[in-house]
């Protein structure tokens, strides 16, 4: 044993004994406050506003700013508190201060797909690239569905969600800011300092913001503005609707900073749910006839420019040409690795390795052997060529669950409007999740799958108290049945007011 030896293993015993200070501190402190009430903003409770903590922590100070590793694993800041979080809801519900709910469907499924990849990882080789299967079921899947079932199961009050919806709201800016710096080199006002500096350069030129990927970027860019346009309708006064365009417009560029087409059209898609459908029909027409006009006139510049356009620092232009025109060829590989393994694919984690004798083709003459170097860029194709049928069903059969309580919760005349708009933000986020997925294999990116588990939580913990604490009293019911539509398809609805 070295002299240096003996200090690293105290510095280790010394940081994991802060670690469990730290847990053991933030336990006891929300276990002492988890009912908090602020004059004059209403209760709130604590576990819910750590989960989102848990979310927004995750995105500004993840791993990549700050970790200590414990053995193989990797503490960060956010996972620190999530584990204070689960140890604060065991002993909660083990001194029957809160109860578990029943399951629903929603629930069913999302355990099914938890339970098919935890069973396709064991199944194969989960030492494969020193445990990666087993590193990317924890941190992709099993810490996000842990963060849906305390959201899912966590008494969350109006003032929670709202506080929810503004860290968004500043998530975004922040995001988009720092995005907008970063495609116009502008690195001194980039903060933190490792999205210039970090090691990994892949997607470097675009926004990528504290994520080092600018679809995961793009998703949260997404969410805040979507709680953005919720207050336009409540800003009863010109300055409060100038400052909510102007942030509108600045997130918006966040957004073009991605320099990512699926994330555009995203972009598009969500605009398309929050504004088009509830608009009345003669807004409807105006909107169709400005879009039509544009689209004639931008279409020549802009459609040629769609596949061409510099993005990386370290990408040419004919690269991405290139990377437009590999897309059938992952299909042909996931499509000759599904008909070998149909029902239950590769096994999960395992498409690096298995795809290779798939990439010999002396028949057809197509250049399969150019995807070697990359991952799926499809969801459901990665789904497929891992977990078969099964798999991909799963998640399928999950996403359309999800899109079942999106819409009762928006659908719930008797429920609070705060609470009914978590419906359409779930909406919103499914359609960023399926639309970038299409182009993307976004299940590799954590914090995307974490936003997308949150959101569910939160939704479905409200579609399944419908008669709970999240439903508003008959005076304030009766002050906003006139300003509340049953359905998004009916006029003044969305963007709505957070009252």
């Amino acid at each position: 044993m070295t002299l240096e030896e003996p200090d690293r293993i105290h510095g280790v015993h010394v940081e994991f004994l802060a670690i469990i200070f730290i847990i053991a501190a933030v336990v006891w402190t929300a276990a002492l406050l988890r009912g908090l009430s602020f004059a004059g903003i209403g209760k709130v409770n604590i576990i819910p506003l750590l989960t989102m903590c848990v979310v927004v922590l995750g995105a500004v100070a993840g791993p990549d700013l700050f970790s200590v590793d414990i053995g193989p694993l990797k503490i960060s800041l956010d996972r620190l508190v999530l584990f204070a979080v689960l140890a604060l809801c065991g002993w909660l519900y083990v001194t029957n201060r809160e109860d578990l709910r029943p399951l629903n469907r929603l629930d069913v499924a999302v355990f099914a797909v938890i339970l098919l990849l935890i069973a396709s990882t064991a199944a194969h080789d989960f030492a494969f690239k020193k445990h990666m299967p087993v590193a990317r079921l924890l941190f992709f899947y099993l810490l996000p569905f842990a963060v849906y079932m305390v959201a899912r199961t966590a008494k969350t009050t109006e003032m929670n969600l709202k506080l929810c919806q503004f860290a968004f709201v500043l998530l975004a800016v922040y995001l988009a800011v720092t995005a907008i710096c970063e495609v116009k080199g502008l690195h001194g006002f980039v903060f933190p300092r490792y999205i210039i500096e970090s090691e990994t350069t892949e997607f470097l030129g675009r926004g990528r913001g504290p994520f080092l990927n600018p679809v995961s970027n793009g998703m949260f860019l997404l969410i805040g503005l979507c709680c953005l346009w919720f207050w336009w309708s409540a800003a009863k006064r010109t300055r409060y609707k100038v400052v909510i365009m102007v942030l509108s417009v600045l997130i918006c560029g966040g957004i073009y900073a991605t320099l990512t087409r699926s994330v555009w059209m995203s972009l598009i898609a969500a605009a398309f749910l929050l504004i088009f459908l509830p608009a009345r029909q003669h807004q409807k027409g105006a909107m169709i006839v400005v879009g039509a006009v544009l689209m004639i006139a931008l279409a020549p510049k802009l459609l040629p420019k769609l596949t061409s356009f510099k993005r990386d620092k370290n990408v040419t232009v004919a690269h991405m040409q290139e990377s437009a025109q590999l897309r059938p060829l992952f299909f042909t590989v996931a499509w000759r690795m599904f008909q070998d393994r149909p029902l239950l694919g590769c096994g999960f984690g395992q498409y690096s390795r298995e795809k290779n004798p798939y990439l010999q083709d002396a028949y057809t003459g197509k250049p399969l052997e150019k995807t070697a170097v990359y991952t799926q860029h499809n969801v459901f194709l990665a789904y497929l060529t891992e977990t078969g049928l099964l798999g991909m069903g799963g998640l399928i059969a999950m996403m359309a669950l999800m899109t079942r309580v999106a819409w009762r919760v928006w659908d719930r005349p008797e429920g609070s409007l705060i609470s009914r708009q978590f419906g359409m933000l779930l909406g919103a986020m499914l359609l960023a999740y399926a639309g970038n997925g299409m182009f993307h294999d976004v299940s590799l990116i954590p914090m995307g799958n974490m936003l997308l588990f949150f959101l569910a939580g939160v939704a479905n913990n409200i579609f399944s108290h419908q008669r709970g604490h999240l439903r508003i009293t008959p005076k304030r019911q009766r002050r906003e049945t006139t300003t509340v539509p049953s359905s998004p398809f009916e006029a003044h609805t969305v963007p709505a007011a957070s009252s």
